[in-house]
């Protein structure tokens, strides 16, 4: 079954003329009729408004709640995949005329997100903008301003950098910095130090800087655990400054506490010796006889299994390499780690090279680690105890430092970064997994909405403006394929194949266009792809295009409505799981790569291990 649709906006309207010589009368011709007088009546036939295809953005899709880590056990499987539409760069204009650093992208609520960074590449001030979508940004307000002071009767400036922020249980949001004497940053270890701002109203006022910490440091991150604590860990060089000089210092995580929402805080340093608790620390190397110890630039999460994820770079300075190390608690920090060992116990310790790390987790339990290296901004999936990392992917490749990721929904993330020249890139990352096709039978006809009773989805979509949401379900006899694309400019080039594994060795591969399917099988790996009929294997079909096909000069098409019904008899079901593949073909050259494939795995045909998997329900 074929059906294409060329939906319109506009009511149609056909005109139809006909003359009719209606009788005129003279008077003083008694009523003789004279010369008939033409009039001319136009009927108008109104058609029937056609509305346009609802087509959805995965962003309204995945929304069924499961159970926290559901995807535990199969997270090496799961992707991510950037959504092109929902990327950019901020310009120093676009953010006040700021030359921005250090982005952190932290969500408030369901509509509300603000973004922290401070300005220049070391910092000086420390920013806070607002948004209510996470693109469109209100002009930075000013949280902490550097200022002038005298340190030891010399002139110095007062400067803030590295803030991270954390939303309370509260409602409240609390950013965390470093501040430091900027020429006597080496010697006056008093005047260095990390502060904390405060605001209940979204992120518009901020309370005034309330010094938290004094002593020497850097890249401070705050967490509020189940407990309602308030933790704040951050890069401590103080205690070792002061017992070896700058040059031979050590770092490690040094941590303070707050049990009242930041009012006050434990331990309460203020003076030498400077120290805080330390919770993750090792030793590294040996010069000049001083045995040096790392850790440093922590980032924590409160894992779903509320294990705290303690994730930091190890720097040795003999080689100057840099490396992924992480620790794990469940005790609250009962113990204090010290200056001169190795620790906690339960830590891995120089896995991959690394600088910059950040962590988040998704609901499912996918866990995820971004992080700078050569230039690039990577990410690695990791399992839900963030035991075990998995391949390193790159965003982008024209970054600089200190980039952050954000859990938005259950499916999506916010990365950040800058680049060399003060930009901020931003990025919306979806999450594929495993997808649960519930039981529904579509009609078939582009009603989107027949397929409201399962919304589980996957996405591709990185590539170019061209994107699809791709959705499963079943009955007695078919398993169906919703695809929703979202096009701004479709051609009779832009195609959809589904590739279905037989569950044996073979594989179905459909190639569905504006008006057509063609459909392939191939019966094992070593075989070649033999074109079938799709009405003999009783393969069902329809697609509709929501737009104006290759009209390439006033074009803004909305996209295509794909539905697929495809027999269970064809392919071995096992343990009520099938596995498949999607590719996008898109083939306009406007926003975005030109002639781009996007595709979910690139995998063998018999390595499904590779390839998505849906579950019958």
């Amino acid at each position: 079954m074929k059906k294409v649709l060329l939906l319109l906006a506009a009511v149609m309207l056909l005109s139809a003329c006909e003359t009719v010589p209606p009788v005129d009368t003279d008077p003083t011709t008694d009523g003789v009729t004279t010369e008939p007088v033409t009039e001319e009546v136009t009927t108008v036939i109104e058609l029937p408004e056609v509305k346009p295809l609802e087509i959805h953005k995965i962003s309204q899709l995945n929304t069924t709640v499961y159970p926290l880590d559901s995807a535990a056990g199969e997270e090496k499987n799961s992707t991510l995949v950037s959504n092109y539409r929902e990327s950019y760069t901020l310009e120093p204009g676009d953010m006040g005329g700021v030359k921005a650093y250090y982005t952190r992208i932290k969500k408030v609520d369901d509509s509300n997100y603000i973004m922290t960074f401070h300005n220049t590449r070391l910092g000086g001030s420390v920013y806070c903008m607002r948004s209510t979508d996470c693109k469109n940004w209100s002009k930075p307000v000013v949280v902490m301003n550097q200022k002038v002071i005298s340190v030891n009767g010399k002139q110095d400036n007062l400067k803030y950098m590295t803030p991270d922020s954390f939303v309370l249980d509260d409602g409240r949001i609390m950013i965390v910095a470093s501040y430091r004497a900027e020429k006597a940053y080496q010697t006056a270890i008093g005047e260095n130090g990390l502060v904390a701002c405060f605001s209940s109203d979204m992120g518009k006022t901020w309370t005034e800087p309330q010094i938290i910490y004094k002593g020497t440091n850097w890249e401070p991150c705050a967490l509020q655990v189940d407990t309602g604590e308030i933790y704040v860990y951050f890069s401590c060089t103080a205690p070792s400054i002061l017992e070896h000089g700058f040059d031979l210092r050590s770092s490690g995580v040094g941590m303070i506490r707050s049990k009242d929402g930041g009012k006050t805080w434990t331990p309460n340093v203020t003076e030498a010796p400077w120290m805080p608790q330390y919770v993750m620390r090792c030793y590294v190397c040996t010069m000049d006889g001083v045995k040096r110890y790392n850790d440093q630039m922590p980032v924590a999460i409160q894992l779903n299994n509320g294990t705290i994820a303690l994730a930091v770079e190890t720097h040795n300075p003999s080689n100057n390499a840099y490396k992924f190390s992480i620790s794990y608690n469940n005790d609250g920090y009962l113990k204090d780690v010290g200056m001169d060992t190795t620790g906690p116990d339960n830590r891995k310790t120089n896995l991959f090279n690394l600088a910059g790390p950040y962590l988040c987790q998704f609901d499912s339990g996918e866990v995820v680690l971004t992080y700078h290296w050569s230039g690039k901004f990577n990410y690695r999936l990791a399992n839900s105890t963030a035991t075990e990392f998995y391949d390193a992917v790159t965003i982008w490749d024209d970054t600089e430092h200190w980039g952050a990721s954000e859990k938005l929904t259950s499916h999506s993330a916010a990365f950040t970064i800058c680049t060399e020249d003060f930009k901020a890139k931003v990025t919306t990352m979806y999450l594929n997994h495993r997808v649960n096709a519930n039981r529904l039978t579509p009609t078939l006809t582009a009603t989107t909405s027949d397929w409201d009773g399962s919304t589980d989805a996957i996405f591709l979509g990185a590539d170019s403006q061209a994107q699809v949401s791709v959705r499963l379900a079943h009955d007695d006899d078919y398993i169906y394929l919703l695809g929703e694309r979202l096009d701004y400019f479709v051609t009779d080039n832009d195609k959809l194949v589904v590739y279905f594994h037989d569950g044996k060795t073979g594989q179905y591969m459909m190639t569905l266009t504006n008006d057509d399917i063609k459909v392939e099988r191939r019966e094992s790996i070593e075989g070649k792809n033999v074109e079938v009929s799709a009405e003999e294997l009783g393969i069902k079909y329809h697609v509709a295009v929501d737009g104006l096909a290759n009209d390439i000069l006033s074009d803004m098409d909305n996209g295509i409505v794909y539905e697929l019904a495809f027999p269970k008899s064809l392919i071995d079901i096992k343990d009520g799981e099938i596995a498949y593949r999607v590719k996008l073909v898109n083939r306009d050259s406007s926003n975005g790569k030109t002639n781009t494939e996007d595709s979910n795995k690139n995998a063998g045909m018999n390595n499904t291990d590779g390839w998505s998997k849906a579950d019958l329900k």
